[in-house]
């Protein structure tokens, strides 16, 4: 556990849960005790909670909690965890054991009569049995005290019903590993079926279940690179098994999920049933699939009828607001309505709630459940038929399952996996394959005949001339007229598509988030960090004993003399000091953190004070001296000591997120592929300074030329993007990584790495001063420019084949992209206007730093600021899926490039908004942060785009507005079908011909003379 990092937001959230639960429980106390790990039950509630509060499951540690407080009991060991919980003023305690068993017997017997103080009524998870010395010595303790257990379990399985989007996320990524692996399974199935080879289903379970010891199974299949490898922080270490998977054959079945896969040989005849469920980062999933093997026609209609009734259950019944029983009831019904016969078949119950543990017993879609569905939940919908008989055949089985999100309407289908029975159903016999390709011949014979028939009717009909779309016969007379249609009609389709694009991203909101993602404010409280001058009063200095003023650089304390005493101050107790002298003395005052003192403390992260009722504060004090000198040196000194405190906690924050990389595994000798004389950005030294790029097994290294002991390693894994941008129309030629994780270079830390050469060389002349005597004219210049052009080509063939050679290199982790120049445009996305280019997957700018890199695939959604008429500029910002993070301004952009920009944000599918002021993203993504569930349900984004019609009639009304100016109201009423689109192109050429003849700044006569002189070449030509 030396890794373990608990997140102290996440926890005390969810203990808010959890005492909320018990309240309305009416149980007034809760006690859940952990005793030693058992491997064969790992889905215990307790754990479950602990899992679910902490992170991390701690053994032999009891966690006890009211409404109002919480109290851990555990080992020295595992307190220094969970200290970082006890640095918030709400009250959490922490009782540590030790080797004395005295003190431990001790802390139960606190703890008992802390209860009785609180009822004689406790809640815990009855079912859940322990062992260990841990649980003995509370038995012990507790079996004469006269407390009542309650069980806690329907207060624990409600807590943790609800997911929000941390816990949705990985639960989604479960899923697709789950989808990921039940591919591999099928066509590890097939092939043995296919050959016939001899296996049990223990055998075959066992191969699947071995796949995930290799870190890179996923990318063996194409399936897996696109819902596993897209994902940005997916590590495969986290996947782990929830049950065994369970492959059954041969007649033999089991449609429960405690069911295990038999010693029997596989039977590739009639059905096989595989069940797989993976979990990531405790999070289940669960899929179930039925594989047809040379079914007859009764095992098609069964299992037709089986995705008939999922597909009824999904759509109908498995919905916000439904009971358990009400879902079962449902489904039996329908199958006594469509199929009675196979009513007696049918599973006992529909699927289970799913989380952390994977089949929460309190909540089961069976006939007995009172428990109600809502929104946010994540259901296994398991159904199937058990033991149909099948004729001539031995008894058979079908079963489907797959896991859900519960939402308003629909339920969100996590588990996509291929599932009609066109794609389970498999013939390897000969005669079913020879009667299938005679129906086959007879079905195409069939169409034949129907096309010959077809075509021969519409030989028959006269032709029809048509001003359609292949038509040269035009609409119109004008040709503004068709450009103007063209034009509305692209702006027509792109509404379409964007209204699209709306509705997927609220509906994709809507099941991210959930009403458990809500925070109250209290989740924004900053908190106090905790600090200390001295542990014990022998670390004070001897000097102190001259009851003058001390700076000790060492503990970072000012040690002033308060009656005839050294008082230690901590320098983060220090907010400000002024110095000042009056007469013969000089004057020191210091002010000191305090509630009430100035300042926007909600805006803080951290609290440079402990907020209490029960603190005393003192505010400021003065000292005065007829030192000057000294008193001047000691002003200095304290604040020399602030500014490096300030500098030091900026560091530590700054380096927060900066991960440790693995080694880099080197290749020797030839292997290593190697890119010369390149140089890298960020510099690690002041000096710009050549070096070597090379290839190693897993990522690269620079190593410079100059100084051995310089270098930066950077892992495959942490490659997010790989660029390569040719030198045309620019200086440099480059390789550019953008990171997952920064990496620090030198005493910076950086997401971005770039390597280049420069592509052009001093210029000079290489024709020598001889032959310059008998050239005349630019001959010199132009084979400059021949050799220049024929360098770059050369250099952005060796960077683009050694870019390629790094993609190819990574085994699939590393993808290569490249910027296509011809979709850029100018912006401003920090200090200085630059060329923003797009890419397949980003938005890059990497010439100048800092460099922009922008993912498509994480934008929420775009916004254009200061979209209005008469504006040259308008300003584009990304806001993120991740709310989190920052949004991103590329400001000034030209407004001739408006549409050009609308056009490409709808290509990428990025949904898209504008607006006439610019808007407050910090109010808006903090509103949005605090109820994100709320905010999609009401609409999303849509306060930002309005609707359609609305911006159709402004648009209209702007136009009449325009055309208004130059004609009487009546004549404009019967011409305006035929004129709109004249007018409005010659009025918008004009004004762009006006703005351009400000910007130049000419004349009407610099103008005339120059239409004369392209009128004299004209008449040469």
């Amino acid at each position: 556990m030396s890794d373990v990092h608990i997140d102290t937001n996440v926890f005390y959230k969810r203990l808010s849960i959890l005492q909320r639960e018990l309240a309305e429980a009416k149980i007034p106390q809760g006690l859940v005790i952990v005793g030693a790990r058992n491997d064969d039950n790992t889905y215990k509630k307790s754990t479950v909670l602990q899992n679910w509060l902490l992170g991390y499951e701690f053994v032999h540690t009891a966690i006890y909690f009211t409404p109002t407080k919480c109290i851990f009991i555990t080992s020295e060991g595992k307190a220094k965890y969970l200290k970082g919980l006890t640095e918030r003023p709400e009250p959490i305690e922490l009782w540590t054991r030790t080797k004395d068993v005295e003190k431990n017997k001790q802390l139960f017997v606190d703890l008992i009569d802390e209860m009785k103080k609180v009822n004689e009524e406790y809640g815990t998870i009855v079912k859940d049995k322990y062992t260990g010395k841990f649980l003995e010595e509370w038995l012990e303790v507790s079996k004469d005290s006269g407390l009542k257990q309650v069980d806690l379990a329907l207060v624990v399985s409600k807590a943790l019903e609800m997911k929000d989007s941390d816990e949705f996320e990985s639960t989604k990524i479960a899923s697709n590993a789950s989808v990921v692996m039940m591919d591999s399974f099928v066509n590890e199935m097939m092939t043995i079926v296919d050959e016939e080879k001899k296996i049990t289903n223990a055998q075959l379970t066992d191969q699947v279940e071995d796949k995930i010891e290799n870190n890179k199974w996923y990318l063996k299949s194409k399936l897996g690179k696109s819902l596993l490898q897209q994902i940005k922080d997916f590590d495969p270490e986290l996947l782990e098994w929830c049950y065994s998977p369970i492959i059954q054959s041969g007649g033999e079945y089991d449609l429960k999920p405690s069911a295990v896969s038999t010693e029997k040989t596989l039977v590739g005849d009639g059905v096989i049933l595989a069940s797989i469920g993976l979990r990531y980062k405790s999070y289940c999933s669960n899929i179930g699939r039925t594989f047809l093997i040379d079914p007859t026609k009764e095992m098609e209609a069964n299992y037709d009828f089986l995705l008939k009734l999922q597909e009824h259950i999904s759509k109908n019944l498995l919905k916000s607001g439904s009971k358990g029983k009400d879902v079962y009831a449902g489904a039996l019904e329908f199958i006594n309505k469509e199929n009675p016969n196979l009513a007696a078949n049918f599973t006992k119950n529909c699927g289970w709630l799913i989380g952390i543990e994977f089949r929460d017993s309190t909540f089961i879609l069976n006939a007995k459940s009172e428990r109600v569905l809502a929104d946010g939940q994540i259901i296994s919908l398991t159904i199937g038929f058990l033991n149909i008989p099948g004729g001539k055949k031995k008894p058979y089985s079908v079963l489907v399952t797959d896991t859900y999100k519960i939402s308003v309407d629909q339920p969100i289908l996590l588990t996509n996996s291929p599932k009609a029975r066109s794609e389970i159903s498999f013939f390897f016999n000969d005669e079913d394959e020879g009667s299938a390709s005679n129906t086959t011949a007879t079905n195409n014979s069939t169409n034949a005949q129907a096309k010959s028939s077809n075509a021969t009717i519409k030989a028959e009909r006269k032709p029809i001339i048509e001003a359609g779309d292949n038509s040269k016969i035009l609409k119109s007379k004008l040709r503004h007229e068709n450009n103007n249609a063209d034009d509305k009609n692209a702006e027509k389709v792109r509404q379409e598509i964007q209204l699209k694009l709306h509705e997927k991203r609220t509906q994709e909101g809507l099941a991210r988030f959930s009403k458990a993602d809500a925070t109250d404010a209290s989740d924004y409280k900053p908190v106090f960090k905790k600090y200390e001058s001295y542990v014990r009063e022998s670390q004070i200095p001897n000097s102190v004993s001259d009851l003058r003023i001390h700076i000790d650089y060492k503990n970072q304390t000012i040690i002033l003399p308060i009656s005839g005493r050294p008082v230690p101050f901590h320098i983060n107790a220090y907010k400000s000091g002024s110095q000042n002298e009056e007469g013969d003395y000089t004057y020191l005052r210091l002010n000191f953190n305090s509630p009430g003192a100035g300042g926007n403390v909600t805006r803080r992260v951290e609290l440079p004070y402990e907020d209490s009722p029960d603190n005393t504060f003192l505010r400021s004090i003065t000292i005065r001296s007829k030192d000057r000198d000294r008193m001047v040196d000691v002003f200095k000194a304290i604040q020399d000591l602030k500014k490096d405190s300030v500098k030091r906690d900026q560091e530590r924050k700054q380096m927060a997120d900066v991960v440790t990389q693995a080694n880099l595994i080197e290749f020797k000798g030839s292997r290593v592929k190697k890119l010369d004389n390149v140089f890298v950005r960020p510099t690690p030294d002041t000096k710009k300074l050549g070096g070597v790029l090379q290839i190693h097994e897993n990522g690269l290294r620079y190593q410079s030329s100059f100084r051995m002991d310089q270098k930066i390693d950077v892992l495959f894994s942490n490659i997010k993007h790989l660029f390569f941008q040719p030198c045309k129309d620019e200086l440099i030629v480059l390789i550019h990584c953008h990171l997952k994780n920064p990496i620090m270079i030198g005493k910076r830390k950086t997401f971005d790495l770039q390597f280049y050469r420069e592509a052009s060389d001093m210029a000079f002349d290489e024709t020598g001063g001889r032959k310059r005597k008998y050239r005349y004219g630019d001959e010199d210049e132009l084979q400059q420019e021949q050799e220049e052009r024929r360098r770059k080509a050369l250099l952005d063939k060796e960077f683009k084949q050694f870019a390629e050679l790094i993609a190819d290199s990574s085994n699939g982790l590393v993808d290569l992209d490249i910027p296509f120049r011809e979709l850029g445009f100018q912006g401003v996305p920090f200090r200085s206007s630059v060329l923003c280019i797009p890419t397949r997957d980003c938005l890059v700018q990497l010439i100048d730093p800092p460099y922009l890199v922008v993912t498509l695939e994480e934008v929420e959604i775009a916004h254009l600021e200061r979209v209005q008429f008469g504006l040259k500029n308008f300003d584009l910002v990304f806001v993120f899926k991740d709310f989190a993070k920052p949004v991103v301004h590329i400001n000034t952009i030209p407004m001739e490039l408006l549409e050009d920009v609308k056009s490409w944000l709808t290509n990428v599918d990025i949904p898209l908004s504008e607006g006439q002021m610019n808007l407050n993203w910090a109010q808006i993504i903090k509103t949005v942060q605090a109820d994100p569930y709320q905010f999609f349900l009401d609409g999303g984004w849509s306060f930002l785009t309005g609707t359609g019609e609305s911006d159709e009639s402004d648009e209209e009304d702007e136009e009449s507005e325009f055309e208004a100016s130059d004609e009487d109201p009546q004549d404009e009423s019967e011409s305006e079908d035929d004129y709109a689109s004249d007018e409005d192109g010659s009025d918008f050429s004009g004004s762009d011909s006006e703005a351009e003849s400000e910007e130049s700044g000419e004349d009407w006569d610099e103008m005339e003379k120059k239409a004369a002189k392209a009128d004299r070449h004209s008449a040469y030509d």
